[in-house]
């Protein structure tokens, strides 16, 4: 089951697909347990600071938003406010929905800033646009609040536009490297997030678009100084991450979702760009995930979180000591007979008995025959 909750827009009476909310009143009205967690969206999120700072995550990168800079995410990405004290600002959320009513001419700009910002969402070098900017979001949020008896969304729409004007203005002249107008690259983004389980070579990818491998590899670096394999890889390396984090599925599952013939294969190519196996990884990220940091009992979150395996441990199998922190692991005995291992003593398992070794705690198993047991992987919570 995926535990990362998706979160519609909410359609209240006037707002016609757009919000604009001072980020003040947002957190004191929002449950901090609540938005510390990872949750996507199906609209578009704009944030931008006047005052202090956020620290937000997205797909596993956290990005520090001071004043007088903006974050940009797009629609369906994973992300949670992870600090978020002593600030001001303002939150725009819109909707594919605002875009085709009321700025159907200019959907393609609004969709481009966030098209270049997949990448890198921080836009961080306004500084001569932070007092218009400012001054313009406040009109807007004047506007909104008094929309149908002063304004209605046309005008607003179309303060709006001119936001997004400044903003893509501002970057193309601070960092143009990185916001050519690309659509190889932007052809070559779309493929990979469709086809990566399948196809993980930039020449697949060339031949899709009727280009040589060379010229993907021109446009992906004019677009982000990055090589095409390198992007490939990227992605790869996020798609894994979110389904260990979020979705029930064992290691072999998830290759095989992913288009690795062996879990091993998976294994290697994810430790080799991150350090640590996908075990591990999931292991660390469970024990990090908010409603560990906030002492929240979410019954469902940890119910969700159990990992479940059934071993079958023979004579001949060599079950090496190991330890999990921060999961207890709880053997129940199904079959056969055997032993759990400490490091001081071991304890006999027979069909009905159950063996608990607590987080930190170095065992193993061993049988003089057969032993068959259902192994239980819990999250400990403070």
């Amino acid at each position: 089951m995926n535990k990362v909750e998706r979160i519609k827009f909410r359609n209240k009476k006037k707002n016609k697909g757009f919000e604009i909310i001072s980020l003040k009143s947002f957190f004191e009205a929002a449950n901090t347990s609540f938005i510390r967690k990872h949750f996507r969206t199906d609209f578009y999120n704009l944030i931008f600071v006047t005052e202090g700072k956020i620290v937000h995550e997205i797909d596993f990168i956290e990005y520090t938003v001071r004043a007088g800079e903006i974050l940009i995410i797009s629609k369906d990405r994973v992300h949670r406010y992870s600090e978020f004290e002593n600030i001001d600002g303002y939150l725009i959320m819109f909707t594919e929905g605002f875009l085709c009513e009321f700025l159907s001419n200019d959907t393609t700009e609004v969709k481009e800033l966030f098209r270049e910002s997949y990448l890198n969402p921080l836009v961080n070098f306004i500084v001569l646009y932070t007092s218009t900017l400012t001054k313009l979001l406040d009109v807007i949020h004047d506007m909104y609040r008094n929309v149908d008896e002063v304004v209605n969304y046309k005008v607003i729409a179309s303060a709006f536009k001119t936001l997004v004007s400044i903003i893509l203005n501002s970057s193309l002249r601070e960092d143009t490297s990185r916001q050519i107008k690309n659509e190889i690259f932007i052809q070559f983004t779309k493929l990979v997030e469709e086809n990566i389980h399948k196809e993980k070579r930039v020449e697949g990818y060339a031949n899709m678009m009727h280009v040589s491998k060379k010229t993907v590899n021109l446009m992906t670096r004019k677009a982000i100084d990055m090589s095409a394999k390198q992007y490939i890889i990227n992605q790869l390396i996020l798609k894994i991450k979110l389904k260990l984090c979020f979705e029930q599925k064992s290691i072999n599952e998830i290759a095989y979702e992913l288009g690795f013939t062996e879990a091993a294969n998976m294994t290697r190519f994810f430790k080799k760009y991150t350090g640590l196996s996908p075990r591990r990884f999931r292991s660390i990220t469970r024990k990090e995930n908010s409603w560990i940091k906030n002492k929240s009992m979410d019954l469902n979150l940890i119910e969700e979180s159990i990992e479940k395996h059934v071993f079958h441990i023979t004579s001949m199998a060599q079950v090496s000591p190991h330890i999990h922190e921060g999961l207890d692991e709880i053997f129940y005995c199904i079959k056969g007979s055997g032993f759990a291992v400490l490091e001081d003593r071991e304890v006999e398992l027979n069909v009905g008995d159950l063996f608990i070794a607590p987080a930190g705690t170095m065992h193993s198993l061993r049988s003089d025959g057969d032993l068959y047991v259902t192994a239980f992987l819990i999250p400990v919570v403070d």
